[in-house]
């Protein structure tokens, strides 16, 4: 019996979209409030990959941001991620012309998160 696939599902970030800088930018300019940063090199050796809650925990831990601004920070960073989104997302044409492409053949489509 062949199966056939009828739905494909996408992870948006690193698949549609590459929004890792996007998220190293955003938080440091909120940490940049406090005086404090992450280095390219930390990032990528130490928080990549990481939730904001625990790159904040880690920071408390290693570099004395106190406790009581996680939450400020953590909100600056998600306003912060989301105007780097409004202004930097569009849309790229192989991306469209793919996903087109399945939804004409009509496969259905998601987008997870």
């Amino acid at each position: 019996m062949v199966t056939k696939i009828k739905a494909v599902i996408f992870d948006m970030d690193g698949v549609l979209i590459d929004a890792k800088d996007w998220h190293y930018d955003a938080l440091n300019k909120a940490l940049n409030l406090f005086g404090l940063e992450i280095t390219k090199q930390e990032h990528q050796t130490t928080y990549d990959g990481l939730p904001t809650k625990d790159k904040l925990i880690m920071l408390s831990r290693d570099k004395g941001l106190s406790h009581s601004l996680h939450l400020f920070i953590n909100e600056m960073k998600q306003k912060y991620t989301m105007d780097i989104v409004n202004n930097c997302c569009k849309p790229m044409f192989h991306h469209e012309y793919a996903l087109s492409n399945l939804q004409r053949e009509g496969y259905m489509l998601a987008c997870g998160l």
